[in-house]
């Protein structure tokens, strides 16, 4: 197909995909804990990140292209000192996959993983992950509320980060039902030991409702966009 032989160009090209990078934000003080390590594709190309992901997926190259990201996002990182975490996004199957498990514990850097929902969480996921686990990565289960990252995941999974999705954000700070959403992940955050962190804050008004909700970290269009260290 001609997916199929444009997403070969793709993963042909040497500098493909390029890596930008989100803070990860203390609310209250706007101080960066981490970033969240994004691949990025070339202007030209006429697909989202998340289509060429699909694409790759149903094409049967999903572990390839996120592959290539991984190694694009841990290279572009080492402009960021090795003590802040970044945070580098996987599917259940990637995240499971032995060579991509032996890459990230050859890093020498403070790393996150972050569980992506594109597919149902496999029953052995908790257990596949300990051996990253084991040595000091981090793991954060992302869009947390949406799709198949649910409440019972979350217990099974018992994350150190759980990221509540963008779609339960939106408009927190005039809806009373996303308020309550947001105050059960934070107390299970609480039982479970896991940090807290909003997505897509992108309003001063969400800011202030996070803060006042206790939630202490986010990130979003509000608190800093995406940015390639390679440029000043």
């Amino acid at each position: 197909s001609s997916d199929l032989v444009r997403l070969d160009a793709l993963l042909a090209q040497p500098d493909v995909p390029r890596a930008a990078f989100q803070p990860i934000v203390h609310l209250a003080s706007g101080a960066t804990i981490a970033y969240e390590g994004l691949a990025r594709f070339h202007a030209s190309s006429e697909l989202t990140p998340a289509q060429w992901f699909s694409t790759a997926r149903r094409l049967g190259r999903g572990l390839d292209l996120e592959y290539a990201a991984l190694r694009a996002v841990l290279a572009a990182a080492r402009g960021i000192p090795s003590d802040c975490p970044v945070a580098v996004n996987l599917s259940p199957t990637a995240a499971l996959e032995g060579s991509i498990q032996d890459f990230l514990l050859a890093q020498d850097r403070r790393m996150i993983i972050e569980i992506t929902e594109h597919e149902p969480f496999p029953d052995d996921l908790t257990v596949g992950l300990m051996r990253l686990r084991e040595h000091g990565i981090g793991l954060a289960v992302d869009d947390a509320g949406a799709g198949y990252a649910s409440f019972t995941q979350l217990l099974r999974l018992r994350p150190d980060f759980i990221k509540i999705d963008g779609e339960l954000i939106a408009d927190i700070d005039n809806d009373p039902a996303k308020r309550a959403i947001a105050t059960a992940l934070t107390s299970l955050g609480t039982e479970m030991n896991a940090t807290i962190v909003a997505e897509a804050v992108e309003t001063a008004g969400q800011l202030q409702t996070l803060i006042h909700l206790g939630i202490e970290y986010g990130q979003g269009y509000h608190l800093g966009m995406p940015k390639s260290l390679d440029k000043p």
